[in-house]
């Protein structure tokens, strides 16, 4: 049913320990990527396909350049929610997607990540987080994105009682948003920068 294969044991030891080394040199992306691989995420065979027509599957986003673009743009309103909650966009090395090739998905999402809170106009708190999580589980990408929202389901609730109405309430709009709109990770979405957020949603069916 998924693109990817198993991994044995001995390869998950293998990149749990790169995923150690990458964190003593700073490198968040590199680990990020191998925590995707140890999960062994998974990518339905629909989506492996859409993702594979895309030119650039791993984009580097410099917010740098983004910061200057006029207001209201999708790259400009991104760079702006990072610089908000102190957030780096994270970078994969090149020899990690090398030695990860079943792992599109994963990586790809590591890297967009943000990118689906400024879409979807949700902030960085375990509400927000939820909303972002139900999205992508109704996009169907992944069994392992499923198993993901299912945890948030049961466990936000948990550490944010007082906020469970917002968290169910949240979840359900996502859900259907994500039923009716296009397949986002499979967007060029790093070609949109320079559009009005506005214009992107709609294209994306978000609006």
């Amino acid at each position: 049913m998924d693109s990817s294969h198993p991994l044995a044991s001995g390869q998950r030891f293998s990149f749990f320990s790169l995923a150690i080394q990458a964190y003593r040199q700073g490198k968040l992306g590199d680990v990020a990527a191998y925590k995707s691989a140890i999960l062994g995420t998974t990518t339905y065979p629909e989506i492996a396909e859409k993702l594979s027509r895309l030119t650039a599957c791993f984009p580097k986003i410099d917010l740098a350049a983004l910061r200057p673009l006029p207001a209201g743009t999708f790259g400009r309103i991104y760079a702006q929610h990072m610089d908000e909650y102190h957030l780096t966009p994270l970078e994969i090395s090149g020899d990690v997607i090398a030695a990860l090739p079943n792992q599109s998905l994963g990586l790809r999402y590591t890297l967009l990540h943000d990118v689906f809170h400024v879409l979807l106009g949700y902030d960085t708190s375990l509400v927000g987080e939820m909303g972002v999580w139900a999205f992508v589980d109704a996009q169907h990408y992944s069994p392992s994105y499923k198993t993901a929202a299912w945890l948030a389901h049961y466990l936000y609730p948990l550490v944010i009682p007082h906020r469970y109405r917002k968290l169910r309430a949240i979840e359900q709009q996502s859900r259907r948003l994500g039923q009716q709109a296009a397949c986002v990770i499979a967007h060029p979405l790093e070609d949109y920068w320079s559009e009005p957020l506005s214009t992107v949603r709609s294209r994306l069916g978000l609006a």
